[in-house]
């Protein structure tokens, strides 16, 4: 009895898995665009990714990341770019300074002013014009006294003084002349006033007495 209940649920399962296989077939042929073919890859995706040469013989890898190589230019060749390739500039610019900044070359700078000769001066021979007046005639200078005056003696109203040129001793009085170039203005106890020839009184040296 308990052999024949064991083979019922046997077959009962497999019944049951036979079922829900066809249910899933079912769902499966239903579902939409379940039966369009897939897309054909693309010759580069067969491929893998290559190019076929023209011919179809062999596949040629892709150029990638490659730049054509780049002309080598000469100085010469560039253009050289002036304002009126710039139309707008001069509308939005300030006042035109005379030079373009897109020159590259050196610009021409003015000559330098030529200077300017000095005027000839008088005793130039290119002087031409009045002499400047000659200049003052210096002040004569009294000659230098070339005695010495060793003291006095006499009277009190008429002293007499004792003077010494080199090895000569002479007793002059007030008012003489000595050697043609001194006169004697004043005798004093301890000094005398000289004034000299051709000179206003005023001008006179006191000399003391000599130790």
């Amino acid at each position: 009895m308990a052999l024949g209940k064991s083979l019922g649920s046997r077959r009962q399962a497999i019944l049951l898995g036979v079922l829900a296989a066809v249910l899933l077939l079912a769902l499966v042929r239903w579902r939409p665009g379940a039966g369009a073919a897939p897309p054909l890859p693309s010759p580069s995706a067969r491929s893998g990714g290559l190019r076929l040469n023209p011919t179809g013989d062999e596949p040629v890898a892709p150029e990638r990341g490659r730049r054509p190589a780049a002309k080598e230019v000469s100085p010469e060749e560039v253009p050289i770019l002036s304002l009126k390739d710039f139309g707008s500039v001069g509308a939005h610019g300030g006042g035109d300074t005379g030079r373009d900044l897109f020159d590259l070359r050196e610009p021409t700078h003015p000559p330098p002013p030529t200077p300017t000769p000095a005027p000839p001066v008088p005793g130039d021979g290119r002087f031409i014009g009045p002499l400047p007046p000659p200049p003052p005639t210096p002040t004569p200078r009294p000659p230098e006294i070339s005695f010495k005056f060793l003291g006095t003696f006499g009277p009190k109203e008429h002293p007499i003084a004792v003077i010494q040129q080199g090895d000569q001793v002479f007793n002059v009085r007030e008012g003489d002349t000595l050697f043609g170039k001194f006169v004697v203005r004043k005798v004093g106890y301890e000094s005398i006033d000289v004034g000299f020839v051709g000179f206003a009184p005023s001008e006179t040296r006191r000399l003391g007495i000599t130790p």
